[in-house]
Parts: C-alpha cells; sequence; structure tokens
C-alpha cells in the first residue's frame, strides 16, 4: 500500500489525471477524483490497486467496464493502465451510495414512493447495467449486490438514477459451445467459496451453492427490505447466526412493513432456479403497480434531496454521451418525459432480451 500512499493531491498520473482528493480506502486499493487535463472542467473517479498481476480484481473490472461499454445507459470507462507498483482505472465520478443517502436524510425508514422508485432503478442496474451495467445481459452475475455498492449520479436528473459498482466479485455464468455459440454455464457442484455479504445474500450462498441469477435478486430484496425499514438480522454479525435467522423467518415477519408487492415478489424468487432467466418486465411491473398504488411521481424528490436547492431537471455528461437531441425532452405527459429521462420508468428496457439464455 505504500505506493498508493504516495499518491496524493496535485500527482499527475498517465500525463493526463490530477489527483484532486482521496474519496476512500480499503484493503487492496484506494479511490480518487480526479481532473482531466485534456478536457476543460472534467472530473472522474480513478481505482487504483496494488496489484499488478493479470489476475487482479480492478484487471477484471476494467475487463468488464470493456464489454458494457456497447450497451447504453452506462457510465464509461475512460482510461485504464499499469505503473510499475500499481495499476488504475478511470471511470464516471458518481455520488453516495444509498445506505449513505439514507443515514444523511437521518430516518428509521424509507417511504413507500421512494423504495418502489429505487426497486426499479436498482433491478434496472441490475438487469440492463451491473454504474448502470446490464451485467446479466452481458452473462455476468455481480454476487455483492447491497446498499454500498449501488451508488446515484451526481447533478440534476442523473442524481436520480442509480449504478451498481465494484465487480471484483463477478462470475460469467455463460460459456461458448465447440460451435461458438453462447450457452448456460452448467453450475458447478460441490462446496463453493463464500462469496457477497452475509446480511444480504441468498440461502444458497450460505449454503456454499453456485450462484446463479436468481441469487443477485434475492439480494436485491434483502437491500431494498434494509433500506426501507431494516432486515429483521440487520444487528447480528457472524454469518452462521445470520443464516439461522434467514433459514427460520417467516415471510410475514421478513416483509412487514414493506411496500405489499414484495410479498408477489418473494413468492416469484422462491419458485426460481440456477437456470431460469428472470422475468425483469414481471419484477419490475410489481414495482410499478406499487408506485402507482402509492401516487408516486418520477419527477418527486428522495428523502435525502428535501431542503435543498434547485429541482428543475438538467441534461447531464452522462444524457449527452446516450447522443440525446434537445427535441426529445419535448414529451407529451409527465410519464412520456420521465422515460426519457430515465430509463428505469420505461417497462421496453426490461421488456427487452439482450441475452437470449
Amino acid at each position: 500500500m505504500e505506493e498508493i500512499q504516495a499518491i496524493t493531491e496535485g500527482k499527475i498520473i498517465a500525463k493526463r489525471w490530477k489527483v484532486v482528493e482521496k474519496l476512500g480506502e480499503g484493503g487492496m486499493g484506494a479511490v480518487f477524483k480526479v481532473r482531466d487535463l485534456t478536457r476543460f472542467q472534467t472530473y472522474a473517479a480513478m481505482k487504483v490497486e496494488g496489484d499488478v498481476s493479470d489476475g487482479g480484481v480492478l484487471k477484471l473490472e476494467a475487463y468488464l467496464l470493456k464489454a458494457l461499454a456497447p450497451l447504453p445507459f452506462c457510465a464509461r470507462l475512460m482510461d485504464a493502465g499499469d505503473r510499475k507498483t500499481y495499476c488504475f482505472m478511470v471511470m464516471t465520478l458518481l455520488g453516495k451510495d444509498l445506505m449513505a443517502h439514507k443515514r444523511e436524510a437521518n430516518i428509521p425508514k424509507l417511504c413507500d414512493q421512494t423504495t418502489l422508485r429505487l426497486a426499479m432503478a436498482t433491478l434496472f442496474a441490475i438487469k440492463q447495467s451491473h454504474l448502470r451495467f446490464q451485467i446479466h445481459e452481458v452473462g455476468y452475475t455481480h454476487r455483492d449486490i447491497k446498499p454500498g455498492n449501488c451508488v446515484t449520479g451526481i447533478h440534476g436528473s442523473d442524481a436520480k438514477n442509480v449504478y451498481l459498482i465494484d465487480y471484483g466479485m463477478v462470475r460469467s455464468f455463460t460459456a461458448k459451445r465447440d460451435n461458438g455459440q453462447l450457452a448456460l454455464r452448467k453450475a458447478r457442484s460441490g462446496e463453493q467459496l463464500f462469496r457477497g455479504t452475509p446480511r444480504y445474500c441468498s440461502m444458497n450462498v450460505h449454503n456454499r451453492k453456485e450462484q446463479g441469477r436468481v441469487d443477485d435478486l434475492w439480494s436485491w430484496l434483502y437491500m431494498l427490505i434494509e433500506l426501507h425499514c431494516g432486515l429483521p438480522w440487520r444487528r447480528l454479525t457472524d454469518e452462521k447466526e445470520i443464516m439461522q435467522a434467514k433459514s427460520t423467518c417467516p415471510m410475514e415477519v421478513l416483509l412487514k412493513g414493506c411496500p405489499q408487492e414484495f410479498t408477489n415478489i418473494h413468492k416469484y424468487l422462491e419458485s426460481l432456479e440456477y437456470k431460469t432467466r428472470p422475468d425483469y418486465f414481471g419484477l419490475w411491473s410489481e414495482c410499478f403497480s406499487g408506485f402507482k398504488r402509492v401516487r408516486g411521481s418520477f419527477f418527486g424528490r428522495f428523502e435525502w434531496e428535501l431542503g435543498k436547492a434547485g429541482g428543475e431537471e438538467m441534461l447531464t455528461a452522462l444524457s449527452i454521451s446516450e447522443k440525446r437531441g434537445p427535441n426529445d425532452y419535448k414529451c407529451a405527459t409527465n410519464m412520456q418525459m420521465a422515460k426519457k429521462i430515465w430509463p428505469y420508468a420505461d417497462s421496453a428496457h426490461f421488456k427487452k432480451k439482450i441475452l437470449n439464455l
């Protein structure tokens, strides 16, 4: 970590990126806010890792971001490279994670409108984007979905988008046949290594089974419950104790105080197997139905935005990168406008199959 500690404010990397400040630090590396010296007032996030081997986590993340580059509604990989003692990756600068936003709002639970909107936004982030990256649609499971890995954009309408980050635990669930066609990878038998976070992982993970798309969705549901009103096992830290609490917790207790649509979602997830392609449109429909039931508005503010100045919608760097024209925002209704601004408001994205597996 000494080589990373030497990266301080003002240091220039790859003759392009000037370090502004350190945003965070972990056991393997750190994240910095950097300024692009080749573009006026352009900032980005730089992740740095001390492992320069081909098996390093950061190189896996960079590879995945390159694979996701052709897909719409994605944050972008801007640069990546090696130095003698560390490797780096530069990507779109994003905002706070969902749990940090909830703490900022200083409230015990989120309202139904916010929870259901976040349900749609994070489901899009899983199906259609796993920094919004379409990781399920390029054949990967994330294996560590939790509030800390879901972050919002920073400015204007992008502040109501959710991006899924941290790809250090991803695994491909596809493999190429001899004829070159993609096929579903057969689930590995036997005991697998634990991958994920005990509070949010599925029972399959506790039982050391192979993870599929359904396991990401169990983590998605547990995350939403935790954000909304708290999981029954939220005060436990030991994995075995958490596993016991999950296995014995009745659905009625788990979902007490949650939007009623979560009951159907829970029952549906129980029916899925490793090989099953989830019905993303069906899941979105449940969330959208609840959103309409509570008279939610896509133009409403999240709890952590209340009392802040502004509120007008803005075109963002991300929206400009998607080549949208000014006329795209001249819509007849709020719903039509919402579909143009926030992809998770449009059912078409959840019906679309990019990967037919």
